[in-house]
């Protein structure tokens, strides 16, 4: 998601789906913040400075909204560290901040962490903050990459939640997948040509102690894939959309840029350079309009860019669209044409439903 529309996501925005939460601290309450750090291998981490993010409300959005290291905090020789606080520090207006106590990385690694949350009492006992590289590995196989790691949950006592694994280029993601375990297979569909391609798996879960709920995130460290060959065929195709360049950016290879469309984008088209029979596409980077509820989101083909047949719902039963999708597609007839379309109802009438932002849709015979 683009910037500007994460800036939507403020605590305003969120009103109509959650409300923003309210301060229930006195102005001038002392408040008590402690916690304590160890290193990946269980010991403490000892005289580390901590820093600590503060938001403008509710909504834990730091690095737009400012207070990016509002605070610093210095463990000790046993890895705990405290803060005081006061009531005010804790609100904006009527409105309770959001608070993120970061993990520092280990060494010059990828990795990080931290533990979000709200104050809402006058001691906030932090849940054991631990470091974690994920010990990751890459492995090149005949049809892709195989990716390995060392599990927080496995290693961490008393954690419990899914793994994620996002693959990066040199400009940004360009593959997620979600719930995995280790090792997690990269097919190379997924990885095309592109290169200088790197892996980290991440694990996000929820906590409660002490009336306070958290949100703690580790990161782990990058590991280099191999470079693969696969070449999609629609790889520098033509497309056809509201206002599209002569040069098409969804199909150029580039596997992490953004193109944000105009208002009333319901479909990008593309026309092969040749009829094939399809068998997989894949789906990056795609985002809908503002709180928009997405009715129907489907890949479709056609042998003459006129009548169209459906070769994959996306959406199937759920009703989030998500950012990646690999979709397996068995049409038997040869294709001219392939497009995304999407239906949708808006959040308002000011704000219409539309195919908001995509990177790539990459087509494989």
């Amino acid at each position: 998601m683009s910037m500007n529309r994460w800036m939507k996501v403020s605590c305003v925005a969120l009103v109509a789906a959650s409300g923003c939460t309210g301060s229930q601290v006195d102005p001038e309450l002392e408040i008590q913040l402690s916690g304590k750090v160890l290193k990946e291998d269980g010991q403490p981490l000892a005289d580390t400075l901590l820093k600590m993010n503060r938001s403008a409300n509710s909504s834990c959005l730091f690095s737009l909204l400012g207070g990016l290291d509002w605070k610093s905090m210095k463990t000790k020789t046993d890895g705990t560290f405290s803060e005081e606080l006061l009531g005010a520090d804790t609100q904006a207006g009527g409105l309770a901040r959001c608070f993120e106590v970061r993990i520092p990385r280990t060494g010059t690694g990828g990795n990080y962490g931290y533990a979000s949350f709200i104050i809402q009492t006058e001691a906030v006992q932090l849940p054991l903050l631990q470091q974690w590289t994920g010990k990751p590995s890459a492995a090149a196989g005949a049809d892709g990459v195989s990716v390995s790691y060392e599990a927080l949950t496995a290693t961490q006592t008393g954690n419990s939640g899914t793994h994620t694994l996002t693959v990066t280029d040199s400009s940004g993601s360009i593959w997620v997948s979600r719930n995995v375990s280790s090792p997690v297979p990269l097919n190379d569909d997924l990885l095309e040509d592109a290169a200088n391609l790197k892996a980290r798996a991440s694990i996000l879960r929820e906590a409660e102690l002490n009336k306070t709920k958290f949100s703690l995130y580790n990161e782990g460290d990058d590991v280099a894939l191999p470079k693969r060959a696969r070449v999609p065929l629609s790889r520098g195709a033509s497309c056809t959309y509201p206002e599209a360049p002569a040069t098409c950016p969804m199909t150029d290879g580039n596997l992490s840029s953004v193109v944000n469309f105009k208002q009333g984008t319901l479909e990008v088209a593309i026309p092969l350079p040749q009829p094939k029979v399809l068998r997989k596409a894949v789906v990056r980077k795609l985002d809908m309009s503002f709180g928009a509820t997405t009715k129907e989101l489907v890949l479709e083909g056609s042998t003459d860019g006129s009548t169209w047949v459906v070769l994959a719902n996306l959406l199937g039963s759920q009703s989030i669209v998500q950012p990646f999708y690999e979709a397996t597609l068995s049409h038997p007839t040869a294709l001219s044409h392939v497009r995304l379309r999407a239906a949708g109802t808006p959040i308002n009438a000011e704000n219409p439903f539309y195919i908001a932002q995509l990177s790539e849709l990459s087509f494989f015979e």
